[in-house]
């Protein structure tokens, strides 16, 4: 601790404290870091081409086509999938 009516202290240079620094100023909770990853993975999905979008994401629509019992579009979507991953025989 500096005394401010001293001129003669000076200012300790102290360590920083390990690991990334948080993001908004503050340490996150594990379920608000869920749920700011499950709003960006939403946020993704409503306007992702499936050719690019990320696996999750594509994962996701192939979840909900098959709720939406629309084979047409599961089958599709994993197809796209298939492609990303091909089987590779030795």
């Amino acid at each position: 601790m500096r005394d401010e009516e001293d001129p003669g202290t000076l200012e300790l240079m102290l360590p920083r404290k390990r690991g990334r620094p948080p993001t908004f100023g503050y340490a996150m909770t594990d379920a608000q870091r869920a749920a700011r990853y499950r709003a960006r993975r939403a946020g993704q999905a409503d306007h992702a081409d499936v050719r690019t979008c990320s696996d999750m994401v594509l994962l996701d629509k192939i979840r909900a086509s098959i709720t939406a019992k629309d084979a047409e579009l599961t089958g599709f979507l994993v197809h796209v999938l298939w492609q990303r991953y091909p089987l590779q025989l030795k």
